[in-house]
């Protein structure tokens, strides 16, 4: 059987490794990142400078994106035509009550 040595770390990288071959150590991310959240999906892409109508025809089926849902990026609603920047995070939103709302009929006032 033959041993692998590990070598040590020297003072001056970060704890954990950070890369080395190191399979833990966090993904190296690219200028272009940006959050982008839907429902329970949430992913870090490089869609930095494009608008949120291109972020939502490339992503929509990956991220299950309503084609209805309003944009929010950094917690401010934003138009279709926003463009957004390195480090931003856009989250897609359905308002509270909006589910089903379209289809909604009044029935008789029942007394």
């Amino acid at each position: 059987m033959t041993e692998q040595i590990r070598r040590r770390p020297s003072e001056s990288e970060p704890f954990g490794g950070g890369g080395h071959g190191d399979p833990f150590a966090d993904r190296v991310e690219t200028d272009r990142t940006v959050t982008v959240s839907h429902g329970p999906y949430l992913e870090r892409l490089p869609v930095a400078n494009l608008s949120v109508t291109e972020i939502r025809a490339r992503f929509g089926d990956r991220l299950d994106i309503d084609p209805q849902s309003q944009a929010v990026i950094d917690g401010q609603e934003a138009d279709e035509n926003a463009v957004v920047q390195v480090g931003q995070h856009i989250a897609f939103v359905r308002k509270a009550g909006e589910k089903g709302r379209l289809n909604f009929k009044p029935t008789a006032d029942i007394r």
